[in-house]
């Protein structure tokens, strides 16, 4: 699986889409969507196991509140028109802030493992980039939803940052999560030039610096090379 963000430019839309790509389409979500996704939402559906948002029944009056807050709601549709999935995204801090958290997932599992949620994903990040100006995006992903962390393992698009230990409780237990991002210069390495290594590598974190933030980041990497234990040190084997 892959997340594809093509050059939609040219390509044909609904009135109401943002970006189209090959299979699906990204679409501000609509009242009818709204009631669709509070349906996904519910206690006992697919969407609410993976995200662990199961202690009570979305409303639509809850999403019309978030959305005047300042999230954004989207709509994944098949190029038919069928609704298929659901995306959030959010400016973390200040309205003008250039750092967006998402999160979304296809609505039924009879739909997952399609690659409908890659390519929906993939048009987000292009519309976040593109679009919106992002510098920075983020998301974390529940070590319980294991279909979301497959496909982000397996795209290596993203950078891991870090776990939270059992920082969600969920199905009775306490589950750690991770946080991944993408930052600009990763997003034009990769989907702009072709440039993308699968990782930042040390010259993007160390040399392109100034002084005082290459200072603190080689300060961490020494006492990263000391081998204290981290939220990482688990998994390291």
């Amino acid at each position: 699986m892959t997340i594809e963000t093509p050059r939609t430019s040219g390509m044909p839309r609904t009135s109401k889409a943002i970006r189209v790509g090959r299979r699906v389409e990204l679409a501000a979500a609509t009242a009818a969507d709204y009631e669709q996704f509070t349906e996904w939402l519910r206690p006992e559906g697919d969407v609410a196991a993976l995200t662990g948002d199961v202690a009570e029944r979305v409303t639509v009056a809850a999403l019309r509140a978030d959305a005047a807050s300042g999230a954004h709601f989207c709509t994944i549709r098949g190029l038919d028109g069928e609704r298929l999935g659901m995306v959030k995204f959010h400016h973390v801090g200040a309205a003008q802030d250039t750092t967006f958290e998402l999160s979304g997932a296809i609505g039924s599992s009879d739909l997952w493992a399609r690659g409908y949620g890659a390519e929906g994903f993939g048009l987000v990040v292009e519309h976040l980039f593109e679009d919106l100006g992002a510098h920075r995006l983020q998301f974390w992903v529940g070590l319980f939803n294991e279909p979301m962390l497959r496909m982000v393992m397996r795209t290596r698009f993203f950078v891991l940052e870090g776990v939270l230990r059992e920082r969600k409780f969920f199905k009775g237990e306490y589950h750690d999560v991770a946080m991944w991002s993408m930052l600009r210069h990763e997003y034009e390495a990769l989907f702009v030039r072709g440039e993308w290594d699968g990782g930042p590598g040390p010259h993007a974190w160390f040399d392109t610096a100034s002084e005082s933030k290459s200072t603190a980041r080689k300060s961490l990497a020494e006492y990263l090379r000391r081998a204290p234990a981290t939220a990482l040190t688990p998994f390291a084997g």
